[in-house]
């Protein structure tokens, strides 16, 4: 499922300051984050309890944030999302018990609701939001 954010920006808007504070922020959150220049983008990696049983039990959270800047916009398409142990557990859940698929459903919850927290925080970086994320 890819989601997209359009952000406005300024004319001296600086996206390695900006990929700095977020990579800083999710570091905080304990995600594994990296980026990656693409052309006169650049794409951002954020994973979370990616391996292991939290994986398999639909814990983990994965996305990949792919920002690219259009004059005065920067769009901010998300993919690559983790979906796999979510369905593997809300699938074992169904079938065998409960416990799985309820983690499967909470681990689907925030894994929906990744892309809008991140473009979140993204347009309070980019606006200067109450914390400016310093």
């Amino acid at each position: 499922m890819a989601d997209t954010k359009i952000i406005p920006i300024s004319a001296d808007f600086d996206l390695k300051n900006m990929v700095a504070k977020l990579t800083q922020t999710y570091q905080a959150k304990g995600f594994d984050v990296t980026a990656m220049q693409l052309g006169t983008g650049i794409s951002i990696d954020f994973k979370k309890d990616d391996d292991g049983i939290k994986k398999f039990i639909g814990l983990a959270l994965a996305i990949k944030a792919n920002i690219t800047l259009n004059e005065n916009t920067m769009m901010i398409n998300f993919t690559d999302a983790e979906w796999m142990g979510k369905i593997i557990a809300l699938g074992i859940g169904w079938l065998l018990c409960l416990v799985p698929a309820f983690l499967g459903g909470y681990g689907a919850v925030k894994q929906l609701e990744l892309p809008k927290t991140i473009g979140n925080d993204i347009q309070m970086i980019v606006g200067g939001g109450p914390q400016a994320y310093l």
